[in-house]
């Protein structure tokens, strides 16, 4: 997932220097590749005399900096320089709640949460939801019920989260309603103001037999829908993530006939080479 640009030009000594591992290096090297600005900073690094002030002032590079002091201190003082900024860049993660994405930098796969009991429904959605999942990008989870109640008979049900650099969300419900009760939620979800979808990600509809009822669609963050299937049956998904794509392999963690029909978030989708191009 994107690195910060603040983070990556905090990284940058230690990158010129070639003092970062190869799993840095790698992350680095990618965002250089799509980040005008961030290669600037890198290309007038590289400059015999640099003349921008970086997030954190090196006077002159790393390497001319030991080259003039070859001494007992001067080597001390370097290595100071190196765990000041080490310190700078897990501080500025910490803030932002990112300490899990600083130790990915050298951890190849981080744990895929999967969770199939209903019962913890309150962990992940609603007032109540435990802080990773309190705040999904600021998608509007409404469309999803405020709780599971006696009433409800819940027939299927799933939570993804995963978070390799951004955190991302795969979930859906499937509820059997009395008639009251479904007609009710079919009423609740048809008077929601639902937002345009079609596009995005190239969806083009639903497979027959799956009406959509409401959508909260974003063009950056996904999804948060709803569909009714028939026999008092509703169907609750979102597909919550950043940077155009999702890292987990969705089609493997969902129904397909709960996706839009022409639905693509992998990482080469079409949908995202279009808009890095804008």
């Amino acid at each position: 997932m994107k690195i910060e640009c603040n983070i990556i030009q905090d990284l940058l000594p230690l990158y010129v220097e070639q003092l970062v591992s190869e799993k840095s290096k790698m992350e680095i090297d990618e965002h250089l590749k799509e980040c005008n600005q961030c290669r600037k900073v890198y290309k007038e690094m590289n400059m015999p005399e640099p003349h921008i002030q970086y997030s954190i002032e090196p006077a002159e590079s790393f390497r001319k900096y030991v080259k003039k002091k070859k001494t007992k201190w001067g080597i001390k003082i370097a290595a100071i320089t190196v765990l000041v900024v080490c310190t700078v860049v897990m501080l500025r993660l910490i803030a932002i709640g990112g300490l899990f994405a600083f130790l990915a930098l050298d951890i190849a796969n981080s744990e895929i949460l999967g969770d199939t009991d209903v019962s913890h429904y309150s962990w992940y959605m609603g007032e109540d939801a435990q802080e990773e999942y309190a705040n999904k990008w600021g998608m509007n989870e409404s469309i999803f019920p405020k709780e599971i109640t006696n009433e409800m008979r819940v027939t299927d049900y799933k939570m993804v989260y995963y978070n390799p650099w951004d955190a991302q969300y795969l979930s859906y419900l499937v509820v059997e309603y009395e008639e009251e009760d479904y007609q009710t939620e079919a009423e609740r979800l048809k008077n929601y103001v639902s937002t345009d979808y079609l596009g995005y990600y190239g969806s083009e509809s639903f497979m027959e037999g799956y009406k959509l009822l409401a959508m909260e669609a974003d063009p950056y963050y996904g999804f948060v829908y709803a569909l009714e299937t028939g026999e008092n049956k509703i169907v609750y998904v979102e597909l919550i993530f950043c940077n155009y794509f999702m890292d987990l392999d969705y089609e493997s963690m969902i129904p397909k006939e709960y996706l839009p029909v022409g639905f693509d978030a992998t990482k080469d989708n079409l949908y995202r080479k279009q808009k890095l191009k804008e």
